[in-house]
């Protein structure tokens, strides 16, 4: 009897279990595989799938990581947030393709991707100091998704890099707060003129630049009182604002992509919320949006500002980060005297830590700050619960529980 060819396999029915089995083998080099089902016709539709599986795998037997990222990123291209797809093209530019680019796909295993995680971790990278944990891990990630991809479309049967372990950071990052004075600085220098000539020579301010140092000191204002993500707070329009209620309603978020601006849903479910905040801040708003209608009158054909946002460049338009943080911001850090790393993103962690340091629940906190729960926040503001424990403490005492009251002696002395 001649031997079988391999994929032909044989077909046998296994009464005693109501069921179909097929066994074979796919190559000389494969093990025995097994496929059952009820029927003789689902057990051999089961064996030429992965049989078309195989086809496709051979396809691209000659196909570099390289070349996959490429059909993978333009898969997911409108699929992913467009900060997301931002991180993935980096990545892959700025660090894999480099080391793995020219691997193919069948030939990548695990302990390649650990010990590339572990370089990027401990050798200088493009700024001449090894990544931090968090971006190697972001890098990490990004590999897991490319050939997570592959193995959903049968181009590799298993994902190395889901045996991988992430860089883990032994060193925690803390984190930059202002102080109340800190904070009042910052916005009473805001609110002058005169630190915009801090770093170079003196110039006559024309009414556009005036438009634009206004809108940084009312944008200030309202992320001291509520704590926006960046792309929220510039993203914000005048409808999310009920100036009557004191509520922000957070929607959406901006995108600075490489050419244009977009306008995507916030980072996580929680990040959709309502924020209350103070009558100063309401205030000071609607005294920005009196001066923005008055700007708009005066220059009704240039002030094009379609999407009616609250905060916009001279033009109307949104509001470029990078103009912001080189023309305005580190000037103003500079002027208020404040730490050069000082982020605009520390603004957020500045109000939420002045609130729970003054006492405030850690949930409201963490409502407010859209987190996706209150053991994000926890973590990210635990240098702050000591006091909060002292406040309890001294929270109780203030409600004087025990009075004077003094316990008979139990002894006579």
């Amino acid at each position: 009897m001649s031997r079988r060819g391999n994929g032909e396999g044989s077909l046998k029915h296994d009464v005693k279990n109501r069921r179909w089995i097929w066994c074979g083998k796919f190559d000389d080099s494969d093990k025995k595989k097994y496929f059952t089902a009820k029927t003789k016709k689902a057990v051999l539709a089961k064996v030429d799938e992965y049989k078309a599986s195989m086809d496709r795998r051979k396809n691209f037997n000659n196909m570099t990581l390289c070349e996959w990222s490429e059909i993978w990123l333009a898969a997911v291209e409108g699929t992913v947030k467009p900060k997301t797809y931002e991180y993935y093209y980096k990545f892959f530019c700025n660090y894999i393709n480099d080391a793995m680019g020219n691997k193919l796909l069948g030939d990548i295993k695990s302990l390649d991707i650990q010990y590339f995680l572990k370089n990027l971790a401990t050798k200088p990278a493009l700024k001449g100091k090894p990544l931090s944990p968090a971006t190697v891990n972001g890098v990490r990630r990004t590999i897991n998704a490319c050939l997570n991809y592959a193995v959903d479309n049968d181009i590799i049967r298993s994902n190395p890099a889901k045996s991988t372990k992430p860089i883990r950071n032994t060193k925690r990052q803390e984190i930059m707060v202002l102080s109340k004075e800190q904070l009042m600085m910052l916005l009473d220098v805001a609110a002058q003129k005169d630190y915009i000539h801090i770093t170079g020579a003196q110039y006559k301010e024309d009414i556009g630049q005036a438009y634009l140092r206004c809108c940084y000191y009312f944008a200030l204002v309202l992320e001291a009182a509520s704590g926006l993500r960046i792309g929220e707070l510039f993203a914000l329009t005048w409808s999310d604002l009920d100036l009557d209620a004191q509520v922000v309603h957070v929607k959406q978020t901006m995108v600075w992509g490489s050419a244009d601006v977009k306008f995507v849903s916030p980072k996580t479910l929680r990040s959709k919320r309502d924020i209350d905040i103070d009558d100063c801040t309401v205030q000071k708003l609607k005294k920005w949006q009196i001066w923005q209608k008055q700007y708009a009158a005066q220059f009704e054909s240039l002030f094009l500002n379609s999407d009616g946002l609250v905060f916009t460049n001279s033009f109307g338009k949104p509001i470029n980060y990078t103009n912001f943080y080189q023309r305005y911001w580190r000037k103003l850090l500079l002027a208020a005297e404040l730490p050069e790393g000082f982020t605009f993103h520390a603004l957020r962690h500045t109000h939420a830590s002045l609130l729970l340091m003054a006492g405030e629940n850690i949930k409201v906190v963490s409502e407010r700050l859209g987190h996706s729960s209150v053991s994000t926040t926890y973590n990210i503001y635990c240098h702050v619960v000591p006091n909060l424990q002292k406040h309890a403490a001294q929270k109780y005492k203030d409600l004087n529980i025990l009075g004077d009251r003094e316990i008979d002696v139990l002894f006579d002395s």
